[in-house]
């Protein structure tokens, strides 16, 4: 019995085909596994792309519309809500004075960046009844601090720059006479005219992207990429608590936007043969909408 023991040296042909066997049933399995998280890893992460061109597109929106006004807030709007130009205002104040075609105006501080920023497009007054006069065709100039005082009157103060920001600022408005003269103390504010746009991307070529372009200086650049050709924007208008997809006929009754930013990913993950996408849809109101 001790004989043939030692005489047998290692496994028989049958039980290495049997561990062959098994190891590959193993392995296959492993190897599934693997692919199948890899896969899974890959298709998370596009959705993570796609989430991300949304929320970029909806940050940078939300800037310059959270003080658009009601009245004068859409210049233009065309047919199928992917081209939008806005009045943005950048900078509040009031009017010190308007002397033929020189308004002088005392500004509430503001970022200095914001300020400094190209693209000054006009200002507007806001009128005995409530509503905004829009006024273009306006340079900006130097203070005449002078014309926010007043013996007869309380003086309109300001306060003196602050670490670079135009804190206080005193500016003068040149070249329109006003017609009618805005009451001293008139609330005013500064504007940029912001056009946003849905169209072919510069970045991604074929695929849609964001683009906002200061419209006074022609300066544009592309924020974000790629998008569903689904994105766009559409009107609340009036009293209506649904949006409707229609640029109605007076822009002035459009009293805020519902942004539909749906985005993409890049490319198509691993074992699909498209992007992932990612639905965003949000509403914002404009400044003095009426009840």
């Amino acid at each position: 019995m001790s004989a043939r023991m030692s005489a047998r040296q290692g496994f028989t042909l049958v039980e290495l085909m049997i561990s062959m066997i098994l190891t590959v049933i193993v392995g296959a399995a492993l190897i599934r596994l693997t692919l199948g998280q890899v896969r899974f890893m890959d298709q998370q992460e596009a959705v993570r792309e796609a989430r991300s061109v949304s929320r970029s597109g909806i940050n940078r929106l939300l800037s310059d519309l959270r003080a658009v006004e009601t009245s004068l807030g859409v210049q233009a709007a065309v047919a199928g809500g992917q081209d939008l130009t806005l009045r943005v205002p950048y900078a509040f104040g009031i009017i010190c004075s308007s002397l033929g075609t020189t308004t002088t105006v005392s500004l509430l501080p503001v970022d200095a960046d914001i300020y400094n920023e190209t693209g000054f497009s006009g200002f507007a007054w806001r009128n005995a009844a409530g509503g905004y006069t829009n006024i273009t065709g306006v340079t900006i100039g130097g203070p005449i601090a002078a014309n926010c005082q007043n013996a007869g009157q309380d003086s309109i103060r300001t306060l003196p720059a602050l670490n670079g920001s135009p804190a206080g600022q005193i500016i003068t408005l040149l070249g329109v006479a006003l017609n009618p003269l805005p009451p001293r103390g008139s609330i005013m504010y500064l504007y940029r005219l912001i056009r946003y746009e849905f169209k072919n991307s510069d970045a991604l070529p074929g695929r849609i992207g964001l683009f906002r372009t200061r419209v006074s200086v022609g300066t544009s650049e592309e924020l974000t990429a790629p998008f569903d050709a689904t994105a766009r924007v559409n009107f609340y208008v009036g009293a209506n608590a649904t949006a409707q997809a229609a640029v109605p006929g007076t822009l002035s009754d459009i009293r805020g936007l519902e942004l539909v930013l749906n985005g993409l990913s890049e490319r198509s993950p691993a074992g699909t043969s498209a992007p992932k996408s990612s639905t965003l849809t949000t509403s914002v109101f404009f400044e003095n909408r009426p009840d």
